[in-house]
């Protein structure tokens, strides 16, 4: 065995947590009858320059082949197939290691992988982002395929106040939310474009400019407002501690090209009500919930649980377009909410690509000096706790020495 490869084989090991014997057929010869799956070692959803897409359109045309199953922040992946026999016919095709010659679509699939041993120097600076695939028979498949929460009652058990309701809005009320806002220009910062209604955010001072008339929301969202004004009432009925709401003053809009995200970020304490609501529309997203404070037992931590201990959590959330998102109780004010940089997500093993997706995000804003303040419990993510009340834009090894993402207007 290569130095190279041994290195391969220790990296899956200590990622996976347990011995590469109890995961792959290390023995190229071994005939493998319980064999279900080969594991391609450097195809992932790690980034890389690689189009994972040329190597499903070569996978696809093998006989017995189901799926290639990934796991967020690996750099390999497994290919399933239908039976033993498959596997060994796969591995023998993809003669144990190959070289991927391009990530270029417009090549034939079948002239895009070279075998290892026949590579030339030639080809490969010719193909300048290909890469050497090593390929193993796998005895089992390390990864769960329940690694993003997606039923809304899984959710909210999991992130208390994380309400999510699938098709809030019906897809010609959709379109007609995005009709609308194309009446407004649109603002360019980096990685998208934003809108704001009612309130205006300032991206320079990370707050609300009370200097500008907030005007009204648009009136093409109107019968959006009502409705969630109507699905607000009852659910501070069933969670009155986790809502502080008064009705909606201030809109973001928010148009995310494929691949860009927001960093981790809670909207200030002080100045916003619960909950902070977001609509997405056009295509799904994953989005990454983090706290310090979350409890392992039957009684989550929630905004009346005094005395928290940091333990540091993180939970992925899929957000189906057309979906809405109200934020409150311990969701709101304890957890940091993300959407990561990248041209694809991971959910329950398989890739999903993404596309254009819009998000409409309401809130509160409190305007009467009397109304800035919070008791929460948590000291770390509150900006009316922390440097005396200052309010910083990120936050340094607060409590555990985890860098992170601190408090912020409202980015989202």
């Amino acid at each position: 065995m290569s130095k190279k490869i041994a290195k391969l084989l220790a990296s899956i090991q200590r990622k996976e947590g347990v011995p590469i014997e109890s995961l792959l057929y290390l023995d190229p010869s071994d005939d493998a009858d319980h064999a279900c799956a080969v594991c391609l070692a450097n195809v992932g959803n790690e980034p890389n320059p690689f189009d994972v897409s040329s190597i499903l359109s070569v996978l696809a045309g093998l006989r017995g082949f189901q799926t290639l199953k990934v796991a967020r922040g690996k750099s390999y992946s497994f290919a399933v197939f239908a039976s033993p026999l498959d596997v060994q016919a796969a591995f023998t095709h993809l003669d144990n290691a190959f070289f991927a010659a391009t990530s270029d679509t417009s090549v034939d699939a079948s002239d895009i992988l070279f075998p290892h041993h026949l590579v030339s120097a030639a080809v490969k600076s010719q193909h300048p982002t290909g890469r050497i695939i090593h390929a193993f028979k796998a005895k089992r498949i390390p990864f769960s395929d329940s690694d993003t929460l997606t039923n809304p009652s899984d959710i909210l058990a999991a992130i208390p106040g994380l309400h999510i309701v699938h098709d809030f809005i019906s897809e010609e009320e959709e379109e007609r939310l995005l009709e609308g806002m194309e009446q407004h220009p649109w603002i360019s910062l980096s990685e998208r474009q934003v809108q704001h209604h009612g309130f205006v955010f300032d991206y320079d001072s990370n707050h609300i400019d009370f200097s500008k008339d907030p005007g009204q929301l648009p009136a093409w969202c109107q019968f959006l407002v009502q409705r969630m004004d109507d699905t607000l009432r009852q659910l501070m009925l069933q969670y009155p501690h986790d809502f502080d709401y008064r009705g909606f003053n201030q809109l973001t809009l928010n148009r995310y090209p494929p691949g860009s995200g927001i960093s981790p970020h809670v909207d200030t304490h002080t100045r916003f009500d619960s909950p902070i609501t977001s609509v997405s529309l056009l295509s799904p997203v994953q989005m990454e919930f983090r706290t310090l404070y979350y409890s392992d037992s039957t009684s989550p931590v929630t905004s009346t649980t005094p005395q928290l201990q940091p333990t540091h959590k993180t939970l992925h959330v899929q957000l189906p377009p057309r979906s809405i998102c109200f934020m409150a109780g311990a969701s709101r004010f304890g957890w940091e909410h993300g959407i990561r940089a990248r041209k694809a997500d991971v959910m329950n093993c398989t890739r999903v690509e993404r596309a254009l997706r819009v998000s409409l995000t309401f809130r509160g804003v409190r305007i009467r000096e009397e109304e800035v303040k919070c008791d929460c419990v948590w000291d770390g993510l509150c900006d009316a706790k922390i440097a005396g009340g200052a309010k910083p834009d990120r936050l340094k090894e607060v409590d555990v020495g985890v860098n992170r993402h601190g408090v912020v207007g409202g980015k989202g």
